[in-house]
């Protein structure tokens, strides 16, 4: 969780589990079990027990994960300002 050991070739839990539920189509047949979303409620408890923050561009789980800033997602959203459906 929150890449804690990913320096020694471990995989982000968060990364591997968002990896198959979106890629469901491609990994057919598996199901990690894990409720998604509690992923970040997970990962600031992980945080807060670890002493160790996350990084606000941490994939899945970083407060900016899915900001957009730069390139052509800034672009579209620039011409193309509408509302966001929740």
């Amino acid at each position: 969780m929150n890449g804690i050991g990913e320096r020694a070739g471990n995989a982000s839990l968060e990364e591997i589990v968002m990896g198959i539920k979106t890629r469901a189509d491609f990994f057919t047949g598996i199901d990690t079990g894990v409720n998604t979303r509690e992923i970040v409620k997970s990962s600031r408890l992980v945080a807060r027990m670890s002493s160790l923050a996350v990084q606000r561009n941490k994939a899945i789980v970083g407060e900016n994960a899915f900001a957009h800033s730069a390139g052509i997602h800034q672009d579209g959203i620039l011409k193309k300002r509408e509302p966001t459906k929740s």
